[in-house]
């Protein structure tokens, strides 16, 4: 016991003695200017710069972190403004294309948007965003750049409702340019768009322009309609099977535009 106790008392005494040598040298160097600096120093960089240059690439990597989400949004934003400055470019040639359009005498060009396309396998009706307020009443003639596109059938405030040439509702007296010869524009999902009413006997044939006829009164005359693409005359009948292109690619519509009565 006494051996072990006598162990313990100088292992006691050595730690006491580092304690003292450690606050001396603490002591020593804050009374030595220069050699405090040069502790300060070491102990800077040996355990603060490395923080400093850690807190430095992370300020960094956070700024171009900042600058590529700058970069992404103005990219974003000049893609926008090039396929705007690219729609209104289309929008342009198709303008010019329409200004070589002469209406029917007495009649006005209102351009119009479609804001809704309702149809199955083919569009029928399309709603406009023109109405009562932009003078459009019932029955007045839709058209594109092309040809007839069909006819105003509801007319609400701001909006109306369009029944295309491909609506069995919009039916169109019409004539054979070449020939005179008369006949109805119908349209139905097994035979698309047809010149009804032609006698076997009539001046038609496939390529032909078929042009509104003016008869009724609710189409103005001399509108494209379409070109003849096939001629049949059935064993039984008096009138042919005369199947048409229509000028206007109703799966494709863009601008419209309504004639109007001029004041």
């Amino acid at each position: 016991m006494e051996w072990r106790s006598s162990i313990f008392s100088r292992e006691k005494r050595a730690h006491l003695h580092t304690v003292i040598i450690l606050i001396v040298s603490v002591l020593f160097l804050l009374a030595n200017p220069q050699i405090s600096a040069i502790t300060g120093n070491a102990v800077t960089t040996v355990f603060y710069y490395p923080f400093f240059k850690l807190r430095d690439k992370i300020s960094n990597l956070t700024k171009t972190a900042e600058d590529n989400d700058a970069l992404r949004a103005s990219l974003v934003e000049l893609s926008a403004r090039l396929q705007f400055c690219d729609e209104a470019s289309q929008e342009n040639r198709r303008l010019r294309t329409l200004l070589g359009f002469v209406p029917p005498e007495g009649f006005k060009i209102i351009p119009a948007k479609i804001v809704v396309v309702s149809g199955s396998g083919v569009p029928n009706t399309v709603t406009i965003n023109l109405g009562a307020r932009n003078f459009i009443r019932e029955n007045q003639t839709v058209i594109d750049r092309n040809g007839i596109a069909g006819r105003v059938a509801k007319v609400m405030d701001d909006y109306s409702t369009v029944y295309l040439l491909t609506e069995p509702r919009c039916r169109v007296a019409a004539r054979v340019k070449r020939s005179r010869e008369l006949g109805i524009i119908r349209f139905s999902m097994s035979r698309g768009m047809y010149l009804d009413n032609v006698p076997n006997k009539a001046d038609v044939h496939v390529g032909d322009t078929v042009i509104s006829s003016g008869l009724g009164g609710l189409f103005p005359e001399g509108l494209v309609i379409g070109v003849v693409n096939n001629v049949e005359s059935p064993e039984r009948g008096f009138f042919y099977d005369i199947g048409l292109i229509p000028a206007v690619n109703f799966n494709g519509l863009d601008e419209l535009y309504v004639l109007a009565k001029e004041d």
